[in-house]
């Protein structure tokens, strides 16, 4: 569900961020070449506000939540491999359950080991394995609902 969200999130926001930047710019630009005064500058300002800075500041929100909920989705997956695998996890196993480059698959895993205390083994054909102590290593609980209560409050508000 954390997937889910995470795009949805990151395609809203990134088309929010988009649209009221662009706008943004063309209303700014339109006002520093005619010199507008008065009532047309007031009427500029508010379309700047409503139509510039409001989308470009939810899409930047909206963004940021679906990067966390991606980042919750991959942590959730962790602790699910965790478990399956008794603690034993190795680089591909945990790039392929999480769709992410070995690379980047290696460092979250170190960032963890250090976090976790985790040994390393070393197989018979030369795999590298993170040994967790899963006595220690306890799931977080899921933080969904937690966006997803945050998301639909703030939205209420802003209606």
């Amino acid at each position: 569900m954390n997937r889910i969200w995470s795009l949805a999130g990151k395609t809203t926001g990134s088309l929010l961020l988009f649209m009221g930047g662009t706008i943004s710019t063309g209303i700014l630009a339109g006002m520093g070449l005619s010199h507008v005064t008065g009532t047309v500058l007031t009427l500029l300002t508010v379309l700047l506000v409503f139509f510039g800075v409001a989308p470009l500041s939810l899409g930047g929100w909206l963004l940021q939540l679906g990067f966390k909920a991606e980042q919750q989705a991959r942590r959730d997956r962790f602790f699910q491999l965790l478990q399956q695998n008794q603690g034993r996890l190795s680089v591909l196993d945990f790039a392929a359950a999480t769709r992410l480059e070995p690379a980047s698959a290696r460092r979250q895993l170190d960032r963890w080991a250090t976090e976790f205390s985790a040994n390393f083994e070393v197989s018979e054909v030369g795999d590298v394995y993170y040994v967790f102590p899963t006595q220690h290593v306890v799931a977080p609980p899921s933080q969904t609902s937690q966006l997803l209560n945050t998301l639909m409050n703030r939205l209420e508000r802003a209606m």
